[in-house]
């Protein structure tokens, strides 16, 4: 197994972690009870870095989680989060008891910010963040799905080497984050830590692509999946934390790391195997969900934000007014007519554009078409 540091620490972590936000299923706790043979069939391959949040299962995975980790919990690097309503010094302090009851332990090794919240201070949220590190529940820190702006504002602020890591969605489809957290990670010593890693098991944006990583893959007599993942961990700061409860495929992502991808073919995979970015005109985007969540359906409905969504799409807006936009929003094209598309993940996203830029303003998009 590859080891990398976690930010500038003495901890090694595995470059495949665990992750445990199983499908969208938030509320789903009976899927999370399959985890806990899954993570200790991960720890026998060598994979130590397991992330995981209150969120998930409603504080079912971390359950779990404690259950699996008795007898091994010193074997393994520890990464929970603080949800946005949370993010206050005082809810921090509060949150990362919850989280250090179910998860049966006395510290945790890596706790991150889960999502921005613009309502409280930051200044608030990072004296929450130092506190709990000098009580020693926590030994390092991370943020996740901040703009770039916000990240590097909090570099700034924390104490040197405290920002250990930060959390962004990476993958073949979407790399969008090569222009600027990748190289702020290397630059500054945090890792990056890839959610999404295999593009939520789709990989790749179409079945031509797929035949071309199959082709790879076949020659390294391994799945396109861990092509993928070796891919991604070839670049110094990244880990990445794929979802599973099938021990099974926990093996055949530890195993993705006992290889070495050849450089023509990382660079045959970027230019060939990347997700199709585009500007859509918002007007040509029609909301659709195939997934169960509930969403926002129209302007008014993101406007009064009664799912209480932080940050609101309102928040969002006066961001991406400023110029930042988080990443591309997803797409595939609409069955019903050629020229409109259905939007697949980013809805928030979405309606934070129309209200920072109307319906006329194209959006940055990716397209996936396995049609």
């Amino acid at each position: 197994m590859i080891l990398k540091k976690l930010g500038q620490s003495d901890i090694e972590i595995s470059a495949v972690g665990q992750g445990t936000g199983i499908h969208h299923s938030l509320k789903n706790r009976e899927i999370y009870r399959q985890l806990e043979s899954t993570i200790r069939t991960g720890i026998e391959m060598g994979i130590n870095f397991v992330d995981t949040a209150p969120v998930y299962g409603e504080g079912e995975a971390e359950m779990v989680i404690g259950k699996a980790l008795k007898g091994i919990r010193h074997a393994v690097v520890l990464a929970t989060k603080v949800s946005p309503e949370n993010i206050s010094s005082k809810g921090i302090k509060g949150s990362v008891e919850g989280s250090l009851r179910r998860l049966q332990t006395d510290r945790i090794d890596l706790l991150q910010i889960h999502w921005p919240n613009p309502q409280i201070p930051l200044s608030d949220t990072l004296m929450g963040l130092e506190e709990i590190a000098r009580e020693g529940l926590v030994r390092y820190v991370g943020i996740c799905n901040f703009s770039f702006n916000d990240t590097q504002e909090i570099h700034q602020k924390l104490p040197p080497k405290h920002l250990a890591s930060v959390q962004v969605e990476y993958n073949l489809f979407d790399r969008s984050i090569e222009r600027e957290f990748l190289p702020f990670g290397q630059q500054e010593g945090i890792s990056i830590v890839a959610y999404s890693p295999l593009h939520r098991g789709r990989i790749v944006a179409n079945r031509r692509q797929f035949g071309i990583l199959q082709t790879i893959a076949n020659q390294y007599d391994k799945t396109p999946a861990q092509i993928v993942l070796r891919w991604l961990t070839g670049h110094l700061p990244v880990v990445v934390i794929p979802n599973t409860t099938n021990s099974e495929r926990m093996k055949e992502n530890a195993k993705s790391m006992d290889f070495d991808l050849k450089e023509e073919d990382a660079r045959y995979l970027e230019e060939k195997c990347t997700g199709h970015f585009l500007e859509i005109p918002p007007r040509s985007i029609q909301v659709a969900d195939d997934s169960g969540r509930s969403v926002y359906r129209t302007l008014d409905e993101a406007l009064r934000n009664a799912m209480n969504c932080v940050p609101s799409p309102q928040e969002l807006a006066e961001q991406i007014a400023t110029g930042e936009f988080l990443k591309p929003v997803r797409l595939r094209p609409a069955k019903s007519s050629s020229d409109r598309f259905e939007l697949l993940e980013g809805r928030i996203r979405y309606w934070a554009w129309v209200i920072a830029h109307g319906f006329e303003k194209p959006l940055p998009a990716l397209i996936e078409d396995f049609s």
